[in-house]
Parts: structure tokens; sequence; C-alpha cells
């Protein structure tokens, strides 16, 4: 029998933020509210005032409520690169961005050769974004949840 998801007003521009945020990063905390859809960031500047009097304890002490969204994987960052390059039909930029992959620190050395192509570096952060929101949905809906249209 298949599941039906609840609808939610979820800002995917937020929830993926959230995403890409670093599991190194303890201080930021995000969550998503499964009553009204809100992607919550608990960390040391949080105002419970903006957030109805919701303290950072009710938040995290009630998972049921509020799931915390998952840190950005390490590797991801390189998959999508790699995607990207795969994709790429100009042999040239796919040959450097190869080699640039297959370099010590292949994130900086992938933006580096990027930095010289305004327009394939907004390709490449159009491609990101994609990825992100591929990731979001998929997590919206182990948790039975989908975007409500605006």
């Amino acid at each position: 029998m298949s599941q039906t998801l609840k609808s939610l007003p979820v800002d995917l521009a937020e929830l993926c933020i959230a995403l890409a945020a670093e599991s190194e990063t303890s201080d930021l905390k995000w969550f998503l509210d499964l009553d009204s859809g809100k992607v919550i960031l608990v960390n040391r500047e949080y105002d419970a005032a903006e957030w109805g009097g919701l303290k950072p304890e009710e938040i995290e002490g009630n998972p049921a409520r509020f799931k915390p969204v998952p840190p950005a994987e390490p590797q991801h960052q390189l998959i999508d690169m790699q995607a990207f390059v795969a994709a790429l039909t100009d042999v040239r930029l796919k040959e450097s961005l190869e080699l640039a992959l297959s370099a010590p620190r292949p994130e900086r050395r992938f933006r580096a050769v990027l930095g010289w192509l305004p327009d394939e570096l907004e390709k490449w952060h159009s491609f990101r974004q994609q990825r992100f929101e591929t990731r979001a949905f998929s997590w919206l809906s182990t948790l039975g949840v989908s975007v409500a249209k605006s």
C-alpha cells in the first residue's frame, strides 16, 4: 500500500542550506518542524522569541515533531563534481576539471578552474543546487513529507 505524503510549505532553498551544513560544525543544528514545515536553525544566536517562545531544549527533546536535518556527507561534493564533469560536452574543460579532480585538494582546484569561466561556474552552481534539491526531496519523502505547491 502506498503512503500518502503530508504536504507542508517547506522552504526548499532553506532546507538545501541546512543539508549543506557540515557535521563538524557542532554549534549549528538544523531541524524541520513537521507541524509547520519551517526549517529552524538552533545555534548560539537562536532567539526563542522569534519562534513563539520555543526553547532549544523543547525542539531537541521532541523528535516526533522536530526532525534533525542530516548534515552534509563529505563525499557528496566530490560526487557532485564528478557528475558535473561527466555531463560536460566541452572536451577541453572536461579534461581540465578531470585533472583538477585527480589532484590533491580537488574541490579547491575544481573551483579554481571554474573561477576563470563565469558562465560555467554559474552552470556548476545550478547543477549543485539541483543535486541538493534532489537530496532534500528524498529526505522529505523518508519522513512522509512533500513540499506544498505555493
